[in-house]
């Protein structure tokens, strides 16, 4: 499932995902030999069937109690930036709201 998590590649080609809630990283894939890590990232980021892929920069991952605040408050901010909608829907571009993310990522672990 990609919703939204910060994405490392480390220089061994091993691609670590950040886990939102648990904020542990772990491997998720490895790039494939003749593919460079550009490439990789420019098809990831045109590939849009059924996944969530946002350029993130240090820091745009909001916390849990900011994540939590969100889901009192029912409005939320998607994982592109999108503000006010609600904390279980997507915005007007397909992106989830953070704590849509949040509740994924505690049921897949």
């Amino acid at each position: 499932m990609k919703t939204g998590t910060a994405l490392l590649i480390r220089s061994d080609r091993k691609v670590l995902r950040r886990n939102i809630v648990s904020g542990k990283w772990q491997e998720y894939r490895k790039i494939k030999e003749g593919v460079s890590v550009e490439a990789y990232i420019a098809h990831r980021m045109n590939d849009h069937s059924g996944g969530y892929w946002v350029t993130l920069k240090r820091g745009m991952i909001p916390c849990f109690d900011v994540i939590s605040a969100m889901e009192r408050n029912g409005v939320a901010e998607a994982t592109d930036g999108c503000e006010n909608i609600e904390p279980d829907g997507k915005c007007l571009h397909g992106y989830p709201a953070w704590p849509l993310v949040a509740i994924h990522h505690c049921l897949a672990g």
